[in-house]
């Protein structure tokens, strides 16, 4: 029987590309079959395929780029959960949380949706960062949770995601085994903070070493508890960290 794949996908999601399981303390030690493959297909809204996207999973640097055909493949992939990543100039970027099993070959099609005439890459991300930007200085505006911008992560000079949180009344960031680090609320030692990573819910407890550097972020919002958290989230008691992506 083939292993249960189960797939939630999400468009309209800024990203921060990257390639690693959520777990990344199990990638060594597992043989060459345990390894699974990632087989894609990405189209516009007319189902015509797009080259040119770059798919990767949430974390490392691996990227991969479609053919003119639209299809990518990654491989050798531990199994596990992950968050894939679709990005293309012109184009609305796509995220899916996706499980895979061991020696497993996941096919998958996406669809991504043209949000500007593409004249050129910096008039696309221009704005894209000014939509999303928009309603994060919305809410900043109501006063409720702790906001932290581009400019003030660059002035704190931190080289993990860890090292900004640490800063943030709320959070109590605790370093664990195996390259891991995990964000709890500080209203109870055994309540993990649910992070949001662009829009898609990340499995919680996150490690936090598996997520996108100080550099990459473009903004952050904290919550404390699930009175003011602009969305939905299965684990609000607990708190929650959104991170926004350049």
């Amino acid at each position: 029987m083939a292993p249960t794949v189960r797939l939630l996908a999400r468009p309209g999601i800024a990203a921060a590309l990257g390639a690693l399981s959520l777990a990344p303390s199990k990638v060594q030690g597992q043989s060459a079959r345990s390894r699974s493959v990632i087989d894609g297909f990405v189209s516009d809204s007319n189902l015509v395929a797009l080259g040119e996207a770059t798919a990767s999973l949430l974390g490392s640097p691996l990227r991969v780029t479609t053919g003119e055909n639209g299809r990518f493949r990654v491989v050798a992939i531990p199994a596990g959960q992950y968050i894939l990543m679709l990005h293309r100039v012109g184009y609305a970027p796509v995220s899916a949380g996706i499980q895979i099993g061991d020696a497993d070959t996941l096919r998958l099609s996406f669809t991504m949706r043209r949000i500007v005439t593409a004249l050129d890459t910096m008039v696309v991300s221009a704005k894209a960062m000014v939509a999303r930007m928009t309603e994060f200085d919305e809410r900043r505006k109501l006063g409720f949770g702790t906001f932290i911008t581009a400019e003030q992560i660059e002035g704190r000079h931190a080289v993990a995601l860890g090292d900004v949180l640490r800063t943030i009344p709320s959070v109590n960031v605790v370093d664990g085994g195996s390259n891991t680090q995990l964000a709890f609320s500080t209203r109870t030692s055994s309540c993990p903070m649910q992070i949001v990573i662009d829009g898609v819910q990340l499995p919680t407890p996150a490690n936090l070493r598996a997520l996108p550097p100080p550099s990459d972020i473009m903004g952050m919002e904290v919550y404390a508890g699930p009175a003011t958290i602009p969305l939905q989230s299965s684990n609000s008691g607990c708190g929650v960290i959104l991170i926004w992506t350049k």
